[in-house]
């Protein structure tokens, strides 16, 4: 669980990062596409990262390597999302690219690694008790 605290935020770290790089750098001429063009593929990626992020997050699975992998796979497709739209915005000078990438970064946090669910992890049963490994007359 703390490997994936540490990646967790070390996805959030370097996307904060890279907006507050691109917010700082000096101003980009303007491209010769026009920006309607960045905008559908900017917000196709926010949302296929929001709704990545949500599908793969709240799946259930007992398998706690399983789960750390649903886990991953949801916030790449957000970190994701949020660095392309990072990337227009400093291409394109657009605050819509950059309000865009917020979003997505807030939906991302508010998926945070949280434990497994107790009902998921076996019977229920403490095993560190000495009554769990004593066999049962019935």
């Amino acid at each position: 669980m703390r490997v994936l605290w540490i990646i967790f935020l070390a996805m959030i770290g370097g996307c904060l990062m890279f907006g507050g790089v691109s917010l700082v750098a000096a101003p980009a001429p303007s491209p010769d596409q026009p920006v309607q063009a960045f905008l559908i593929v900017g917000s196709t990626l926010a949302l296929s990262g929001i709704f990545g992020v949500y599908h793969f997050t709240l799946r259930k699975t007992d398998n706690p390597v399983q789960w750390k992998l649903f886990h991953l796979l949801g916030y790449a497709l957000a970190e994701g999302g949020t660095l392309a739209n990072l990337v227009f915005f400093f291409i394109t000078r657009d605050t819509t690219f950059f309000f865009i990438a917020i979003a997505v970064l807030i939906a991302m946090a508010t998926r945070y690694p949280r434990p497994m669910h107790k009902s998921s992890q076996g019977d229920g049963q403490d095993l560190r008790s000495p009554a769990s490994f004593e066999s049962r007359k019935d």
